[in-house]
């Protein structure tokens, strides 16, 4: 599936590997950054494996045999686009805060604002293909988010209760966060989107210690 060509490129870097290997390795090597590339600036609908093919001066047939299929150059750029937003978001669980709900405002908010900042990035993530099951490399992806976003609000990750919270909470900032950052939809302004948040997260955490 999809992810695993940017991580075979990285593993494959300093090993030790046939001219056919090399060859294929080199191919992954620019077309990942060239159909990432073309799909932030144009869209996913912009690419197909005829044009990544020319931009990067080899065959059809060759950019099958190093990826096996287009799914497989969008899943690249969209396992690089995964460890943007963890690192993002990881950053923002480190900062200062009063209490555990500032933390996961700040996550918040830095969720809210990497799909701002990234729109086509947070549309690879999480609206290509979506009828599609993901792979056991993007569950596991995020569920070690979950699982830091618990940490981060002091919940024990063990807990399914604590869990079942966390994720009902953070679906709930998933879908603020989508209204504001979709053009396509009366949206809601990004400033809003933000004290909404915050509300949503005391909120959240007020009625579950009350329960």
């Amino acid at each position: 599936m999809a992810s695993t060509a940017f991580e075979e490129l990285w593993m494959t870097k300093n090993t030790k590997l046939s001219k056919r290997e090399r060859n294929l390795a080199d191919i992954r090597e620019r077309a990942i950054p060239t159909a990432e590339q073309i799909v932030l600036t144009e869209g996913i609908d912009a690419l197909s494996a005829r044009r990544l093919a020319k931009e990067i001066d080899v065959s059809v047939g060759s950019l099958y045999n190093a990826f096996g299929d287009l799914d497989a150059v969008v899943g690249a750029a969209i396992a690089k686009s995964a460890v943007m937003l963890s690192e993002v978001l990881h950053a923002a669980s480190q900062k200062p805060a009063p209490d555990p709900q500032g933390r996961v405002i700040a996550i918040g908010e830095a969720y809210l604002d990497f799909a701002l900042a990234e729109p086509m990035r947070w549309l690879l993530l999480f609206e290509y293909r979506a009828n599609i099951a993901p792979d056991v490399k993007v569950q596991e992806f995020q569920l070690g988010l979950l699982e830091m976003l618990i940490t981060a609000g002091g919940g024990d990750p063990k807990s399914e209760a604590e869990r079942e919270f966390f994720l009902l909470l953070w679906a709930s900032v998933h879908g603020l966060v989508s209204l504001a950052s979709r053009p396509t939809i009366i949206a809601i302004k990004p400033e809003v989107a933000r004290t909404y948040l915050g509300d949503m997260v005391r909120s959240g955490f007020k009625n579950r210690d009350a329960g």
